[in-house]
């Protein structure tokens, strides 16, 4: 959104030392979540590596590798719970704004604050959902139905470790918040509660 159409930021809640603190638990979930980002980047480019080799093993070379498939599809939900909270924090989620643009800003700050909560809520129930999913998995010894044969707690752990972190980006955006600051993470938003420049 540009600069000039952006609503202003929220009043902070807290200041002081407990405000550098949430500012501070921001900028350990925004490592996390840039770490978390690189490594879904690296695995869609294996991904794409793989289909391309794929093609070329069963079209040119008449020898097609059954098992890519499998792994890329797998490799997509990973991708997709490790991004998950980058796009979160840049504001990238899909999202209807015809109304919330029309609100006022202390309703628009309420609607953020309800976003986020809703967001966590998920996340914990990515978690426990997935907890269960994996447990059951391992307990009967559940195998993929494809040629790898793999263990399906593996693909699975990916969905709570994506609720873990898509629980951070939400306490992370409501700690933006509380100190002053937009929920999303935007590039100029890069002082305290007070406007001061951040460390």
């Amino acid at each position: 959104m540009p600069a000039d159409r952006r609503p202003p930021p929220p009043e902070p809640v807290v200041a002081g030392g407990l405000a550098r603190l949430l500012l501070g638990f921001d900028r350990v979930v925004r490592v996390i979540a840039l770490i978390a980002v690189g490594i879904a980047a690296a695995m869609l480019l294996a991904s794409f590596v793989l289909i391309c080799w794929s093609v070329v093993m069963r079209y040119f070379a008449g020898q097609p590798i059954t098992w890519v498939d499998e792994l890329v599809g797998y490799g997509l939900v990973a991708v997709v719970m490790l991004g998950a909270t980058d796009a979160l924090r840049r504001g990238e989620h899909i999202g209807v704004d015809l109304l919330t643009q029309r609100l006022g800003t202390r309703a628009g700050h309420v609607v953020a604050v309800s976003g986020l909560i809703a967001v966590g809520l998920v996340g914990v129930i990515l978690i426990i959902e997935g907890w269960e999913m994996i447990s059951f998995s391992r307990m009967i010894g559940i195998l993929s139905t494809g040629y790898l044969a793999m263990p399906m707690e593996y693909p699975q752990g990916f969905v709570p470790l994506g609720g873990v972190l898509l629980v951070l980006g939400a306490l992370s955006g409501l700690a933006r918040m509380a100190a002053g600051l937009h929920a999303v993470d935007l590039p100029d938003d890069a002082g305290d509660a007070r406007g001061r420049p951040l460390p």
